[in-house]
């Protein structure tokens, strides 16, 4: 049944389904609801100021994104645990629960002829080398990330031992390496066969793909890379002034009274 043909009565419960779904994503993201069973449909509709057949749809569709379960008997309850991502300053993920650590998993490393993307990222002579490393990186047990690394070919012994600390940008800290700034373009794909049994999602699942090249404070670039991350895992988050000067001097204040 097409939107057109819908029955009105059908499109406003839809629209207002969607409105709740949004609101209760959002509230468990943040974790405004204490850990466990969501509340129940009669403290929903209250809430919400809902019709019972609103969150019932509301809630299936969350079922649908993945991110509640019902369990008969017990009530729905949240699934997928969000990794919240502030764009304020440069980090891997921050794990919502104390219990989870962030890890990694080295799947291979290499030496190859850098495709001429890379050499220019990387300021490499045009024909040269480059080093090649492929790593998970999961929050708690599941799988949150896939990426493929270029460095310059003095650094792929360095990145390898990647596996070895929590937070992926350390492994150049403790080469010595002071970083700098780091440049980061995001846009949502899907996943591909490969990607997906790597992530333990299905082919086609949401995704966000993370450009990034990371530089040291001299600018001397130290990493090309693209890191694939479950869009089910992920919220990103950033604070957005809405002039230019408020990014270099705070909040304008108004006359004194």
């Amino acid at each position: 049944m097409t939107q057109a043909r819908m029955d009105p009565r059908t499109q406003r419960r839809s629209r207002a389904a969607r409105r709740v779904r949004d609101l209760l994503r959002a509230a468990i993201v943040l974790e405004e609801f204490s850990a466990g069973p969501l509340p129940g449909e009669a403290e929903l509709m209250l809430s919400f100021s809902a019709s019972r057949q609103v969150v019932r749809d509301a809630l299936a569709l969350l079922r649908d994104e993945g991110l509640v379960k019902r369990i008969p008997g017990t009530g729905t309850l949240s699934v997928a645990s969000k990794v919240r991502h502030s764009f304020s300053y440069m980090h891997g993920p921050e794990p919502v629960r104390d219990t989870e650590v962030v890890s990694h998993r080295i799947l291979s490393t290499a030496r190859e002829i850098a495709a001429p993307r890379v050499a220019e990222r990387l300021r490499l002579p045009k024909g040269s080398a480059c080093g090649v490393i492929e790593y998970l990186t999961y929050v708690g047990e599941e799988p949150y990330s896939a990426c493929t690394a270029y460095v310059p070919p003095p650094l792929l012994d360095v990145v390898a031992r990647g596996q070895q600390v929590e937070e992926w940008y350390r492994v150049y800290e403790l080469a010595g390496f002071e970083l700098g700034v780091t440049d980061q373009a995001v846009e949502a794909i899907l996943a591909d066969d490969l990607v997906a049994g790597l992530l333990n999602v299905a082919t086609g699942a949401p995704l966000l793909l993370f450009e990034r090249l990371v530089r040291d404070h001299t600018g001397t670039p130290l990493e090309y890379a693209f890191a694939r991350v479950r869009g089910d895992r992920m919220t990103l988050t950033v604070q957005l002034p809405r002039h230019s000067w408020q990014c270099r001097r705070g909040p304008k204040r108004g006359p004194e009274a």
